[in-house]
């Protein structure tokens, strides 16, 4: 593809206040991820932009990342208990479901991990769950923080896929239906939203990944990181492939339109 026509990717950050000072910021792994194995130009997008702002940055983009991070989604946003309103970002909240609003109505692609796939399912009407590891059966879904945080990221559960969407087709790809997936999570989907499909369950029931029943192109989430070990695993790199691949794809559409 010619450099000028480079895919462009929005990645929307967190808001974090380091020793008194508010910063928008992105770890670095998930715009290597993009740019190293999707092949992707990444771009920050800050909070505090509005509706029209947002709109127009998406006019202008090829892609939509929503990354994970250490904020949970306001419960204020589904009407969950204030129980699990703990480490909140809501600019992160407001510029995230406006974002996933404006993406899916411009048929941008759109990518979510982890705090993204929560925000996928809350902007479309589901709800979440503040503890994914209450109840019977249920595994442990958090990361050992004692560990190196290479081995928080390495894979500690099984996943199978399900129905035909797009992470469910990136697992098929590698000729198998289930594989191991990391976990470091604390919240998780509660009541999945009726314009989402499941693409991949762990074996205890937690939804792993899901897909945009409607999107006319990759609109897609899972719960896990896929970003932290992109170039040395397969499903990872199978994953922002496809995703790159859509963006690319959204280039060339725009590139013909009148």
């Amino acid at each position: 593809m010619a450099e000028d026509s480079r895919a462009i990717v929005g990645v929307v950050c967190d808001r974090q206040t380091v020793d008194g000072v508010d910063y928008d910021a992105v770890r670095v792994r998930y715009l290597e991820a993009l740019h190293l194995t999707a092949g992707v130009v990444p771009v920050l997008i800050p909070g505090g932009l509005t509706d029209k702002e947002l709109r127009t940055c998406l006019l202008a983009f090829n892609g939509l990342l929503l990354t994970g991070a250490a904020s949970n989604v306001s419960p204020s946003r589904y009407g969950g208990p204030k129980a699990c309103a703990s480490t909140l970002d809501l600019d992160r909240d407001r510029t995230s479901i406006a974002a996933i609003e404006t993406a899916l109505s411009l048929g941008v692609p759109l990518f979510g991990i982890c705090r993204g796939l929560q925000e996928l399912n809350v902007a479309l009407g589901g709800t979440l769950s503040s503890d994914i590891s209450e109840g019977e059966g249920r595994g442990v879904h958090v990361e050992d923080l004692s560990l190196p945080r290479d081995l928080q990221y390495a894979p500690s559960h099984a996943i199978v896929a399900e129905g035909n969407g797009h992470i469910a087709e990136c697992i098929r790809r590698l000729n198998t239906n289930s594989v191991s997936v990391n976990t470091l999570h604390q919240q998780g989907i509660a009541r999945l939203a009726d314009g989402l499909a499941v693409d991949a369950r762990s074996v205890d029931g937690v939804i792993e990944a899901v897909s945009v029943k409607e999107a006319t192109t990759f609109a897609a989430a899972v719960q896990w990181h896929p970003e932290w070990f992109h170039v040395e695993d397969p499903l990872s790199g199978e994953i922002f492939r496809a995703f790159g691949e859509a963006c690319h794809l959204h280039v060339k559409r725009k590139m013909l339109q009148p």
